[in-house]
């Protein structure tokens, strides 16, 4: 399918992909250059309320006594917090 791109370097995605991804205005893409293509995916950001950052600082909290658990660097926090959130869910 051809688009022309806007002087604003914009592209509209047709209406029938919208549907197919399920998209609608204020959704978020994913964008990633492959080449000589571009590729976009939908993704999901889900917003989060008083009682999920209660149950996130929780989960943090409970890093700091678990045993064996040892986090030099935010970068090993962040790998064993998303491992325990894949685990539970928040």
């Amino acid at each position: 399918m051809l688009r022309r791109i806007t002087r604003n370097k914009q592209v509209t995605i047709p209406k029938d992909f919208m549907a197919q991804l399920r998209l609608q205005e204020g959704d978020y893409v994913d964008m990633d250059c492959d080449g000589n293509a571009i590729r976009l995916r939908a993704v999901v950001i889900q917003d989060f309320n008083d009682d999920d950052y209660k149950k996130l600082a929780s989960k943090l909290d409970g890093l700091k006594t678990e045993p064996g658990t040892e986090c030099n660097d935010s970068d090993s926090a962040r790998k064993h917090l998303k491992e325990m959130m894949d685990k539970n869910a928040l």
